[in-house]
């Protein structure tokens, strides 16, 4: 018997889903999870929604002040979330 290379579980899955067109889903989630993990608690109390499609990421904020304070960060926002999402998944915040 030939020996086959083995593979990560988790990679074999990630093949998967991209096989069956649901890791977008499943990557829009993360990325939410991200954002909550990220933030800090004045900004997820004025997040009223947030969702993931084709690279960016729209989030919905009761404050405009906040609004104002936060797209002056954008860029290093998308670099703490990509960092923590393991690679460049986010491209471009939108701040409604």
């Amino acid at each position: 018997m030939k020996k086959q290379s083995s593979r990560k579980l988790g990679d074999l899955i990630q093949d998967y889903l991209a096989d069956i067109g649901r890791n977008q889903g499943i990557l829009g989630a993360r990325v939410v999870r991200c954002w909550d993990e990220t933030m800090e608690g004045s900004v997820l109390r004025a997040t009223s929604s947030r969702f993931f499609k084709d690279g960016t990421l729209y989030v919905n904020l009761s404050s405009s002040v906040l609004r104002n304070l936060l797209s002056r960060r954008t860029k290093s926002i998308i670099y703490l979330l990509n960092k923590k999402l393991g690679g460049a998944v986010v491209q471009k915040i939108i701040l409604r």
